[in-house]
């Protein structure tokens, strides 16, 4: 079993627990009006990305030749009902190379999260499709495919802000019309993020 199936296998275990433990949450402390139907939140984050198996023909992706990264990531999300948005992030991020370089992509994902909530902390479960941009030296591959499996935990200060961690997995895939220089890749990331409801 190879790495990014282990990290589908691992989401979707952590989303069937999530849905297990909320059916056992009292009345009492399973609070649904924490969000309802039309409010909306603001995300940013700072995240740390490891890459995984980058591993293809392409001398960059072969495996140990990025180093661990960081991205920035800006996301917009709207509660259709009390436990399910849809929403968009854009992130920024960039991986080293052994030989000092910067391989950077942007990608822009369109997701949708359903979000159990206990008491003040809310459980938000992500998946999402979109496109990147890739850039390495004078080398860009546009549009990329983007896979995104996203979980996390936050806790709500206030009515207005809620604070957390999660943990993302993005599958950004390259195809070529030479499929010996198609490349795979996985990273993963670990993010502190700040939400902001309205």
């Amino acid at each position: 079993m190879n790495r990014f199936t282990k990290t589908v296998a691992t989401i979707i275990f952590l989303f069937s627990c999530a849905c297990l433990s909320a059916q056992e949450f009292d009345a009492e402390d399973f609070r649904s009006n924490i969000n309802e139907p039309g409010d909306q939140f603001i995300k940013i984050g700072l995240m740390g990305v490891f890459p995984m198996n980058f591993g293809g023909s392409f001398p960059l992706f072969r495996d140990g030749q990025l180093s661990t990264g960081g991205a920035g990531e800006l996301g917009y999300h709207r509660f259709l009902s009390n436990f399910f948005a849809l929403g968009v992030d854009i992130s920024f991020g960039y991986n080293p190379t052994i030989g000092e370089n910067i391989f950077t992509y942007v990608p822009i994902v369109i997701d949708a999260t359903f979000q159990p909530t206990f008491k003040k902390f809310e459980f938000p479960i992500t998946v999402g499709i979109g496109a990147a941009m890739e850039s390495y030296l004078n080398r860009t591959y546009f549009p990329g495919l983007v896979l995104k499996g996203e979980v996390g935990a936050f806790y709500r200060v206030t009515a207005s802000w809620s604070f957390g961690l999660e943990i993302e997995s993005w599958f950004m895939p390259q195809w070529y019309s030479n499929s010996k220089y198609n490349d795979y890749g996985v990273f993963s990331s670990l993010a502190i993020s700040a939400r902001y409801h309205f």
